[in-house]
């Protein structure tokens, strides 16, 4: 007796077809395996029945007694491999499909734009590749297979005992429609309940691992005895809704139970009378016990595989809703795939890009010749991250367009875009691993020899050679043992090493010191050489030599020229130029 889950948890199990369809040789193997292991369970009564019979009724050898006896255990061995091959198939085709999900889950994060990592914080994101991942694993596996095994239990076992007396089958299967109403109604609950724990459990997952991360932070003011309440907090809200989730739960099987039981009485009062009335024999009797014990397990089940199905449905609904997600910047039916190289020149061509009613970038048009630098400098929020993020297409234009060698950029393949840039961001990003392996993360074929140069021109060799282990040394979680100038110019050599066609530093230098700073500039010049660079900076000195430098305001270039000639304009640049002398000289 199958359980019946409520029609919104339906619609999200049809998220899983398609992977089933992958594997429907393994899964119809399966179905194959568990109907002959059922067809040899539900035919070892009916000998159990006729040995019991043939014993009280009639004289007979010890030979026949012991042929009937090893056919019972044929039956049994017959029944316990098929079962065997019925996990093998059901339980591998399970895990199977948990690996795909788990790809397209990655595969569709991976692609996702930034607008969509805003609106979801990593613990969410963990939750679901943890739990959710699992849950669906759980549905697809013991799930199915113990959903197979009822029905065919239930549909041998009911015709075995139908044939032997109508009468008293009929009697038996009267609790069964109080059982599926039964399920329905607390599956339905469990469905509800179950997407509550996982919201909560989303909560937990995210505070722990902000915690973690900002640990340093939570230390340095004090923190840790708020931070642990707020975790109790959220431990309490998941234990309450964990605690009605089980009150749910713990409904099915004592319901399961007392139906179950009622079918027993009716075995003993009707059988019993019947074989009194000589109607029905004591193996016969014997049979419908046998029956019984062998539904007990399919009918205790319901409950825990609705359980299941419920935990299923609203995983897979939850994965379904990234992994169906549409990254908002893709390539389409516009992208020119025979774009496979980059030289460099950019163009903005009155570009304007809004976020609601806030305007970003109003209507700035530059031109970046390939091989050349821009420097571009502001105050804080006047555009300069929003406007390199549209040449990678890390954001979209809302107005005008950007160009890479005269190619509108939306035109070209991701992949040939992206792999032309390289963008060190003001915070550094970097991989609990060696400072070598984060250095060749931006090309893996790198030689030793090409590192250690790399890490030469960031002026990073220095530092890794008072470290003990030096290029091995392990720089943990987010480089937390590295200093902030030492992430900066490490994530610097990481970009140099992938040697783009452009090369984008955004306020990359801004945890060294000055004298760093200029050591790095002067090895960055032979970088630049020939590639198109652009510098973001609040140190003037950074984007002094640039080619050419524009100062954005309120989202608007303000100002544009080289560094001489934006001194003579005596405006904004100049007075940050003053402005920064006067503090070189008073510090």
């Amino acid at each position: 007796m199958a359980s019946v889950p409520p029609v919104g948890a339906l619609r999200e199990l049809k998220r899983l077809l398609p992977y089933l369809r992958r594997y429907r040789g393994k899964v119809a193997w399966g179905m194959v395996f568990v109907t002959i292991s059922n067809i040899c369970s539900t035919t070892i009564p009916r000998m159990v029945g006729q040995t019991i019979d043939v014993i009280r009724t009639t004289r007979v050898g010890v030979d026949d007694v012991t042929i009937l006896i090893l056919q019972i255990l044929a039956l049994t061995i017959g029944s316990g491999f098929f079962m065997f091959a019925t996990r093998r198939t059901i339980i591998v085709t399970s895990r199977l499909i948990e690996e795909d999900i788990r790809n397209d889950f990655i595969a569709s994060v991976r692609t996702q734009s930034q607008e969509f990592f805003q609106e979801r914080s990593t613990g969410s994101l963990i939750a679901h590749f943890t739990n959710d991942v699992g849950a669906v694993r759980e549905f697809i596996g013991p799930a199915v297979m113990y959903t197979a095994n009822t029905i065919t239990t239930f549909a041998f076992a009911l015709s075995w005992m139908f044939l032997l007396n109508a009468t008293l089958t009929a009697a038996i299967v009267i609790p069964v429609p109080f059982i599926a109403w039964a399920t329905y109604s607390l599956g339905k609950r469990i469905h509800q309940s179950y997407k509550r724990v996982q919201e909560e459990y989303e909560l937990i997952t995210t505070h722990a691992q902000e915690t973690f991360s900002g640990v340093r932070v939570v230390r340095a003011y004090a923190r840790e005895d708020h931070e642990s309440d707020r975790f109790n907090d959220f431990s309490r809200s998941y234990y309450r809704k964990n605690m009605h989730l089980a009150r749910f739960q713990s409904l099915m099987m004592p319901s399961m139970t007392v139906l179950f039981n009622i079918s027993y009485i009716v075995v003993i009062g009707v059988g019993g009378w019947q074989v009194m009335q000589q109607a029905l024999t004591v193996g016969q009797l014997t049979q419908f016990f046998i029956y019984l014990n062998q539904l007990l397990w399919p009918i205790a089940a319901i409950g825990w595989v609705t359980g299941m199905i419920q935990r299923g449905a609203a995983s897979i609904g939850r994965l379904g809703a990234i992994i169906d997600a549409v990254p908002t910047i893709r390539d389409t039916e516009r992208t020119q795939q025979a774009i496979t190289s980059l030289q460099g020149s950019i163009e903005f061509e009155h570009v304007s890009v809004r976020y609601g009613d806030t305007t970003v970038l109003n209507d700035v048009s530059v031109s970046v010749p390939a091989g050349t630098s821009l420097g571009i400098v502001g105050l804080v929020g006047s555009g300069k991250s929003s406007f390199i993020d549209l040449i990678p297409r890390l954001s979209e234009v809302t107005d005008g367009v950007v160009r890479i060698d005269g190619h509108d950029v939306r035109t070209v393949p991701l992949s040939t875009l992206r792999g032309a840039i390289a963008m060190v961001p003001q915070e550094s990003f970097l991989f609990s691993d060696t400072i070598r392996n984060n250095v060749r993360f931006a090309r893996a074929t790198a030689t030793d020899d090409e590192v250690h140069a790399a890490a030469d021109v960031a002026q990073l060799t220095g530092d890794i050679a008072s470290l003990v282990n030096g290029f091995e040394t392990v720089v943990g979680e987010r480089g937390i043992t590295l200093s902030g100038g030492q992430k900066q110019r490490t994530a610097l050599a990481r970009a140099i090493l992938a040697d783009p066609r452009i090369l984008i530093l955004d306020d990359a230098l801004s945890a060294v010191d000055t004298d760093t700073e200029e050591r790095i500039l002067r090895g960055l010049r032979g970088v630049m050489r020939g590639r198109t660079t652009i510098l973001i900076s609040h140190r003037i000195s950074t984007v002094k030599d640039c080619d050419q430098i524009i100062v954005l305001h309120h989202g608007a270039v303000a100002e544009r020229g080289d560094h001489a000639s934006l001194l003579a304009l005596q405006g904004f640049y100049a007075t940050m130029y003053e402005r920064q002398l006067l503090e070189e000289e008073l510090s």
